[in-house]
């Protein structure tokens, strides 16, 4: 049952209780009510909702988990008064569970658990009783940490967790989504059991906790068979299957798996649900009678020879060998001699191979190590001068020991020779088949035409007459005619078919008169073929009509033609499509120029005005960069048509690529005043492996159209999700783009991935562009092996959607124990927000509560700095009504003083509040949108007096290095370049040596003391001898100065250049322009 919202609970003290009311009773037993706060309450409500239980029961984490608080609606149906039920457990959660199933209470594990599970309870009279749990951590009045749990109590789940009991099977079952992808995993406590496991800390709800456990020679049938099942809408494919799986203590035992899948309208699997037995005592038993059966055979063949083998030992002891054999094993001492001797004198050249590598001792003492019981291979043999095919047979010694093995030599030339005729018998047979049925099948009916008495017969495929109608020949052409038609409109099929139309075609023995016709529908196209079958004197009287369906043929043929002109068509647009672009460019790239052109007269006839002087230059910066963009759209997409675009598998994480992009496209979004949201819905893996520039590429792509397309002062919203997957290094990463600007036609939806699409729409003609943008986008998806959407109608905006897996980091993410259940308060007048961030806290291990007004915000602060426990942090939202963020701080500070921490949220930049909330006491700001990482970095600068990084602190933090005794060559041909590289470098006191190009770097290098040179940054494209030329130049000479470290220093920063940069010889690769961090790390890696 579950308790909604705005259901408040009332407290009293032992004995008593108050009830709210909403369609039943109940109400909540304690033995101190000051305790219960909002936050309990709240969590109550929570885990019910979850978990759909019929009370809650509340307590501390102490040695003996003792009880707070306990409903009265739970104690009914345990059967127990508050008092009995505190005297049977003595106040302790441990005393009131059952079974074995209670290792979760040691106080350490069950602080870590959250969410649901199960296990059994005892009732009043005794007796225990399975129930559904939901866990989670809060903290009460005082702010000390307190559990808080919802109980399921489930008569029918009760009945079926005895029948598995009894059964010794176990219950699992997974949740799947609209598009049957596994989204939730449940394993019982049952399920657990049987493997070994206690709980769900060391068997998580994860679905790869049971696949890493499967046999490997097990694992792809079962996962194929799990993912066809529930693909399956017609339900005709059933999960039952047999299966090893690994226990916890190491050991491969055997299991039933058997499921049946609950199905939505669509068919779509809604939930997939079944048992797991052990059957590994069944399945070996029937392992022995295979192996029992086996020697059976063995024994009972006629074999060449029969002897044990020692696979450790290496030894062998003879029961049986035929003479012929015997010089093989008098001749050899250890069983790989006897192999070598038997392969090299026996065994035919092209079995050698085979034979050798089969009796292998490694291999055969793996497989037997396995489930297998028997090991065949067929080779010849010379025997006797005479050609022989024999069964190699190894088997088994022990059921539980692979050590010893049979083997069995077998004669079956005989047999060889039989199968082999008996086959070429039935492969002649088949042929012969085939020829027939392949003829018979060109023809669908054979008609006997009496021409001369106008009547006629049919005959079935193989030659018996079907029926002899009393209707005439012409009453058959009527019939004919009215369901098919001539594909000539020159000749109808009446007169085609008329008796002297048939004579005058045929005129002699060895005519044919044949002609298409089809269905009316043209679905179906036969060739109807008249031969002479029977004449008088030189009149034809009889003729034989043969009809042949060729549907598929004629299909074919008419696809391939239809094919043929869509083929010309799309040329012709092709064609039509890139001369538009051409024009389009003409003029896309004239305007900017012009632009250039125009603004750099007007610079030097007002040499003498610097204000104007500088407006021009800064209008000439913006359209250079819209040239720029223009140019690199066209080669990336030269790049993507020629197959050379390759993505990079590099570190990054997601709070940094959306800050980038943040930095990148806001000046535009502020230019145009349009409103600009970003929304994060609880990212959980932030660290991730893939190509950020490409990634990025793409989000500006799509952000830069959403500006261009929207009028001023409209909506864009960047929202970013991970849902779950069945991948456990996989992330699945949902980013979508949303305006209310023009929106597209369906027509254009439809071509707007293809390159130089542009709408043909008057309120775009002043849009600029290369039409290659959304082509290029379309292709970095999917080389991420990613999926885009769109959803958008003119008038009505524009939804884009993008998905892509992201490779996980390694390194997992940690709770910082400094963080664990500290309290914090969340204020922001949106409540979405105060959740999401409060579920953000829960995750890193913090007590979050929030309010939504600034005023509520002072009194709670100001209450629990009377109580004597202040918040260890407060976030405040800066935009809020009535009271706003930084007044919000303001009165905290007055009430409260410096004892708590302050931290402003802020939408993308602060700089603007900053020194105005700085003197209003705020300790520290955070820029939306709110990622896990960003959240814990802010809050531990107060717990371990970490700084956050800043342009500042970087800048203080390079300029503290100390390389005076360090001299590095900087090689660069621009000379703006090698300025600012050259200041920077200067900063950390290091002699820094100028090359304007390649060849002069490499006389430097020549012309210097050996060593001279502790580093060179090099860059790549440089007139007279380029970067890497001159690196394989520097890599060539004798001694030190070859070995000097060289570093790409360059704007080619894609990944093939990286790697291009490593195979010339380069150690490093920094990319333009530069940062700072990256360059203070190169530095230390080398000249430490």
């Amino acid at each position: 049952m579950l308790y909604q919202p705005a259901i408040s609970f009332g407290v009293r003290r032992r004995g008593s209780k108050m009830s709210y009311k909403n369609s039943y009773e109940d109400g909540i037993y304690s033995s101190d009510m000051t305790k219960l706060g909002d936050s309990v309450l709240q969590s109550m409500q929570e885990t019910i909702q979850k978990n759909g239980g019929v009370g809650t029961i509340t307590g501390y984490f102490d040695a003996d988990l003792s009880i707070l608080s306990i409903s009265d609606l739970l104690l009914h149906h345990l059967g127990y008064s508050y008092e009995s039920l505190m005297a049977q457990t003595k106040g302790s959660l441990k005393k009131l569970f059952y079974g074995e199933n209670v290792t979760f209470l040691e106080k350490d594990r069950f602080r870590q658990i959250h969410g649901a599970g199960e296990g059994q309870i005892l009732t009043a009279d005794g007796a225990p009783v399975y129930v559904r749990l939901y866990k989670e951590n809060t903290a009460d009045a005082a702010g000390k940490p307190i559990w808080v749990m919802s109980v399921q109590i489930n008569w029918a789940y009760e009945n079926l967790a005895l029948v598995n009991e009894s059964t010794h099977s176990a219950l699992w079952y997974f949740d799947c989504n609209e598009n049957s992808e596994i989204v939730n995993v449940c394993w019982s406590h049952a399920f657990r059991r049987l493997l070994g496991y206690r709980d769900i800390l060391d068997f998580p709800n994860e679905l790869a906790a049971w696949s890493e456990l499967l046999h490997p020679e097990d694992k792809d049938r079962v996962l194929k068979l799990l993912q066809d099942t529930i693909a399956d809408k017609t339900n005709q494919t059933k999960y039952k299957v047999e299966y090893r799986l690994k226990t916890k203590g190491g050991r491969y035992l055997w299991f039933r798996a058997s499921a049946e899948v609950i199905r939505r309208l669509d068919g779509s699997a809604k939930r997939i649900a079944g048992i797991l037995s052990n059957i590994d005592a069944e399945k070996r038993s029937r392992m022995q009678a295979q192996r029992a059966a086996a020697f059976h055979r063995a024994f009972t063949s006629a074999n060449l020879c029969e002897y044990y083998v020692n696979l450790e030992e290496n030894t062998f002891d003879t029961f049986k060998v035929e003479a012929s054999l015997m010089t093989a094993f008098e001749q050899s001492h250890t069983w790989d001699e006897l192999v070598r001797f038997f392969v090299d004198n026996y065994v035919v050249a092209q079995d050698k191979k085979a034979v050798t590598d089969f009796y292998n001792r490694a291999y055969i003492a793996e497989k037997l190590k396995g489930l297998d019981t028997e090991l065949c291979q067929e080779c010849r043999i010379m025997l006797n001068g005479e050609e022989r095919w024999v069964r190699n047979v190894v088997m088994r010694g022990e059921i539980e020991d692979s050590e010893y093995a049979m083997i069995f030599l077998r004669d079956i030339t005989e047999s060889k020779a039989e199968t082999a005729r008996r086959m070429q018998m039935a492969s002649d047979n088949a042929s012969m088949e085939l020829l027939i049925q392949s003829m018979v099948r060109l023809l669908d009916r054979f008609v006997v035409c009496d021409l001369e008495n106008d009547r006629y017969r049919f005959y079935n495929l193989q030659g018996g007459m079907v029926y002899e109608p009393t209707g005439t020949y012409h009453a058959f052409v009527e019939q004919v005619t009215a369901k098919y038609k001539t594909l000539e409109p020159l000749e109808a099929l009446k007169t085609a078919m008329s008796p002297d139309n048939i004579r005058k075609n045929l005129t002699a023995e060895s005519d044919i008169y044949k002609f298409e016709y089809c269905s009316l529908d043209e679905n179906t196209y036969k060739i109807a073929s008249f031969i002479p079958l029977e004449w008088e004197g030189t009149r034809l009287v009889k003729a034989l009509l043969a009809s042949m369906d060729v549907s598929q043929e004629k299909k074919a043929e008419i696809e391939s033609h239809r094919a043929l002109k869509d083929a010309y068509r799309a040329a012709e647009n092709a064609s039509r499509a890139k001369t538009e672009f051409l024009s389009n460019m003409s003029h896309d790239i004239r305007t900017p120029m012009n632009a250039i052109v125009g603004l750099t007269a007007i610079a030097g006839a007002n040499i003498e005005n610097p204000d104007k002087v500088i407006e021009c230059l800064g209008k000439m910066t913006k359209s250079s960069r819209h040239l720029l963009g223009l140019i690199n759209e066209v080669l990336d997409m030269a790049r993507i048509e020629s197959g050379k675009m390759s993505l990079a598998e590099e570190d990054f994480n997601l709070p940094e690529l959306v800050d980038n992009l943040i930095t990148l496209t806001k000046p535009v979004i502020d230019e145009h005043r349009h409103n600009f949201e970003v929304h994060v819905d609880h990212i959980e893996h932030e660290a991730v492996c893939g190509d950020s520039l490409r990634i990025q590429q793409v989000f500006v792509n799509l952000m830069s159209n959403a500006v261009k397309y929207t009028p001023d002062g409209g909506n864009i919203t960047f929202s970013i999700k991970e849902k779950p997957n069945g991948f456990s290094e996989l992330g699945c990463y949902e980013f979508s783009i949303a305006d209310n600007g023009i929106g597209m036609t369906p027509e254009f939806q439809k071509i707007m991935f293809e390159p130089f699409s542009r709408a043909d729409d008057h309120r775009t003609t002043k849009v600029q562009g290369t039409g290659l943008g959304m082509a290029i986008t379309k292709n970095i998806v999917n080389l991420m092996n990613g999926s885009i959407k769109v959803n958008s109608a003119p008038g009505k905006g524009t939804t884009i959607t993008v998905t892509i897996y992201l490779k996980l980091q390694e390194s997992e993410k940690e709770q910082e124990k400094e963080l664990l259940d500290l309290p914090v308060l969340v204020v922001d007048d949106d409540k979405t927000c105060c959740e999401s961030t409060v579920a953000t806290l829960k995750d890193i291990g913090i007590a979050g509560e929030w309010v939504l007004t600034g005023r509520e915000a002072v009194e709670r602060c100001y209450a629990r700095h009377e109580a004597g426990c202040d918040y260890f942090a407060v976030i405040l939202d800066w935009k809020m009504p009535e009271m706003d963020g930084i007044e919000t701080a303001r009165k905290i500070r007055e009430r409260v003083g410096k004892d708590v921490t302050i931290v402003i949220l802020t939408s993308f930049e602060f700089s603007e509040i900053e020194e105005e909330a700085r003197a209003a006491g705020v300790d520290a700001f955070i820029a939306k949108p709110l990622f896990r990482s960003r959240l814990t970095a802010t809050l531990r600068q107060f717990t371990s007096g970490k700084k956050e990084k800043n342009a500042r602190s970087l800048l203080e933090s390079f300029a503290k290095t100390d390389y005076k005794s360090k001299r590095v060559l900087l090689v660069e041909d621009n000379e703006l370049n090698r300025e600012i590289a050259a200041e920077i470098l200067g900063m950390t006191g290091v002699a820094v040596d100028i090359a304007e190009n390649g060849k002069i770097a490499v006389e430097k290098v020549v012309a210097a003391p050996e060593k001279w040179y502790d580093l060179i940054f090099m860059d790549i494209q440089m007139p007279i001898m380029n970067g890497y030329e001159a690196t394989a130049a520097i890599r060539s000479l004798p001694g030190g100065r070859g070995k000097v470290p060289i570093i790409a220093m360059t704007a080619n920063a894609f990944a093939e250049d990286v790697q291009l940069a490593k195979n010339t010889g380069m150690n490093e690769h920094i990319a333009k322009p530069l940062e700072l961090d990256k360059l203070n790390d190169v530095l230390k890696q080398w000249l430490q």
